[in-house]
């Protein structure tokens, strides 16, 4: 190919590859990309990243593998790095030593950069991965003081949705169930909540738990189906929880929606086979993976880090497990 475009072909890796040290006059980079798509070049991957000192490959650190929702995140981070010639790694990831292994998959520089999508892990150790300087850090569906980088959908939104939803249908005692209170991303659905709540004067009554599971929605749904006053709504401020509440409220002998309306934050094609099926407020957490894929590379290439917040709007998703209020 070289030969055929009449240059070096350490000037056509340059070119290919986007280098920007690669000094070529228009006339030159046209000869060499014509040559390339004359001859149907691909560039091998691995000795792309020898030559490049890359590994063209993304580290992905999900808590769940069972969690549904990650399963979005994971294809939109894997469709936008396979667009941009990166391939994924990926697991699940509870918190350890610095020599976990993913953070030493990049301290090795067999991945370029790590994508962290945890919602339980504490701040103090996701600095502490971010801060090694070995590689980019991004996190994913979460933001942590002093770390530059994340990508987030509108959780605030999300929230505040379906509670206009419940009000709509008659609901004025809601209760909210939600994850770790430490965490970014509980504090920002409480907060859409409890501001939705008051918009519409209504006291916003909250459950917190030490984690987003199902186990941890059904022992929230049975304290707060088992309150003195309970409430004939609750919002779960994710999917799993959302099924767990079910449970719950099957457990003791409340139905849904007759008695009880139930909505959770995040979709999942899970919510249409369950009993009753699921409401859910779909979030863009395909879109927020390949934000996430689109920043890490960038920062790899030589960007800063920013922090993105993906302003698609949440959508309701009703199914039969709210319904307006009995007056009965």
């Amino acid at each position: 190919m070289a030969r055929k475009a009449g240059v070096d072909m350490s000037l056509v890796s340059r070119v290919v590859n986007n280098d920007p040290k690669a000094y070529a006059s228009v006339a030159t980079r046209e000869r060499i990309l014509q040559a390339v798509a004359e001859l149907d070049y691909r560039p091998h991957s691995m000795a792309r990243g020898l030559r490049m000192a890359r590994a063209h490959t993304l580290g992905l650190l999900i808590p769940d593998l069972t969690n549904p929702m990650y399963a979005s995140i994971v294809r939109g981070v894997e469709s936008q790095a396979a667009e941009l010639g990166y391939g994924v790694v990926f697991g699940s990831h509870a918190e350890g030593s610095p020599q976990s292994t993913f953070t030493k998959l990049l301290e090795e520089g067999r991945v370029d950069g790590l994508l962290v999508a945890s919602a339980v892990l504490k701040d103090s150790y996701m600095r502490d991965v971010a801060q090694t300087g070995v590689g980019p850090v991004v996190l994913v569906n979460r933001r942590v003081r002093g770390i530059s980088s994340s990508v987030v959908v509108d959780d605030d939104a999300g929230a505040a949705l379906a509670v206009d939803h419940l009000v709509s249908l008659g609901h004025r005692a809601i209760t909210g169930v939600f994850g770790p209170a430490n965490i970014d991303t509980a504090k920002r659905r409480r907060a859409g909540f409890v501001r939705a709540c008051s918009k519409m004067e209504i006291a916003a009554q909250l459950v917190e738990w030490s984690s987003w599971t199902a186990e941890a929605g059904y022992e929230a749904g049975l304290k707060a189906i088992g309150a003195s006053q309970p409430p004939t709504a609750i919002f779960a401020s994710s999917f799993m929880m959302g099924m767990g509440v079910l449970r719950a409220a099957h457990e003791l002998h409340v139905s849904i929606p007759e008695q009880l309306s139930v909505v959770a934050l995040h979709d999942s094609e899970m919510a249409a086979y369950l009993l009753p099926q699921l409401t859910t407020i779909s979030m863009p957490t395909e879109k927020m993976g390949r934000e996430a894929s689109k920043l890490i590379i960038s920062m790899i290439e030589g960007q800063l880090g920013l922090h993105v917040v993906v302003k698609d709007k949440p959508q309701l998703i009703a199914r039969s497990s709210t319904a307006p209020l009995s007056r009965d």
